[in-house]
């Protein structure tokens, strides 16, 4: 009997031992206060009869965007609330702030607890993969995301990127395409960067030049400062020293 109690109490003991916060809890944990402050600031009050109307306020002000938001809230209503509000708008706080420790930590701590939105996804997808490094994952998420979002050009982007990653010319050029047929017409410099790397990508595969100029000029119509696409522009008219690399 005595072996058994003094089993237990071992036991007890390493299970309050593996529960107590890390570094990476502590630093979660200060990310939400910052954030609640910054919203807090901004003099944001999210309530049980305003919480929809906040949450598409703050998180989105394209209007295609926003009425994916708004068709996720009508399905999901009731598994919804003030508690997902707050935790969406903390998501934007750190997207605004490049805190990419801070959104890929509340996306797996907050997000995963409600309805899975394909919106969200987007946004973390690309930070999972660029900043994070976890592809793969990137990958399953930006998948699920073309399925939900049809419409949508970023995720598609972004899947093209990583196939470039990787050597694939041919299936980023296939995801490049795809997303150039969905920009939308306020989709200016994202629309400038999908035409300038489907242009190096087009030139790096079969070295069509002529339909990568077009996709330069292209880039450089939507955004005319655009250094790098002047600079490729320059090299693919004829100028020796420059490479698509």
């Amino acid at each position: 009997m005595g072996r058994k109690k003094k089993d237990k109490r071992k036991s007890r003991g390493r299970s309050r031992r593996s529960t107590r916060p890390t570094a990476v809890d502590y630093a979660y944990r200060k990310a939400v206060r910052e954030a609640d402050r910054a919203l807090a600031e901004s003099q944001v009050e999210i309530g049980a009869d305003n919480w929809q109307e906040v949450a598409l306020d703050w998180f989105t002000a394209d209007a295609r965007d926003r009425g994916e938001l708004s068709s996720y809230i009508g399905s999901h209503k009731s598994r919804l609330g003030i508690g997902w509000a707050r935790d969406l708008l903390r998501l934007e706080v750190f997207l605004r702030a490049g805190d990419h420790e801070a959104i890929m930590a509340h996306h797996d701590r907050a997000m995963t607890r409600y309805p899975r939105c394909a919106l969200v996804d987007t946004w973390v997808a690309e930070q999972i993969g660029r900043q994070g490094g976890d592809w793969w994952r990137a990958r399953s998420l930006l998948l699920y995301v073309v399925e939900q979002l049809p419409g949508h050009a970023r995720p598609r982007y972004e899947l093209g990127f990583q196939h470039y990653l990787l050597g694939d010319f041919p299936g980023a050029l296939a995801w490049f395409d795809q997303a150039v047929e969905r920009l939308a017409e306020n989709e200016t410099d994202f629309g400038a960067q999908v035409h300038f790397n489907r242009g190096m990508v087009r030139y790096a595969l079969d070295g069509d030049r002529k339909a990568a100029i077009a996709d330069v000029q292209t880039a450089l119509r939507l955004r005319p400062d655009y250094e790098q696409a002047q600079e490729a522009l320059r090299g693919l008219q004829g100028k020796p020293r420059w490479r698509p690399w």
